[in-house]
């Protein structure tokens, strides 16, 4: 019982998170796509709005998400399957990502030179894709 209530809320702190992802890494495109023009008003109101739910849900999501994650591994046995393996990995390279778009929205509100990683302006095609691969491991576990 303890397994379901973990997957249960694996699976919500995951959507939670991708959801945050989603949303800074658009409004990072749509920032970095008007590089050096003046900031608007409701620009600055976005960033703004997206930062904090950054701090109050995304980043706690993906914390739930990795302790609900690993408490599962211990207590399920689940490890160390190949497909498991494979999971992680792309959890963590979507990690990684969510650092540096936290850091590159942070700088940029504080009006700091941010820099260019192909990662981050790739961002939402790395986000589809990794949840994809995600989908696909979890539930058809090919490996």
């Amino acid at each position: 019982m303890l397994h379901e209530w973990l997957n249960a809320l694996h699976i919500i702190a995951g959507i939670l998170w991708i959801g945050g992802m989603l949303a800074m890494a658009l409004v990072w495109g749509a920032y970095s796509r008007n590089a050096g023009e003046a900031e608007s008003a409701g620009q600055r109101a976005l960033l703004d709005t997206v930062r904090k739910w950054n701090r109050c849900v995304t980043s706690p999501a993906m914390i739930l998400l990795w302790v609900a994650g690993i408490v599962m591994i211990v207590s399920y046995g689940k490890f160390p399957h190949a497909w498991l393996l494979i999971k992680m990995v792309v959890v963590l390279v979507l990690s990684a990502l969510h650092g540096m778009l936290s850091g590159n929205l942070r700088r940029r509100a504080n009006g700091q030179p941010v820099k260019d990683m192909a990662l981050v302006r790739n961002a939402s095609t790395v986000i589809v894709t990794g949840v994809i691969l995600i989908g696909i491991l979890a539930v058809i576990r090919p490996f």
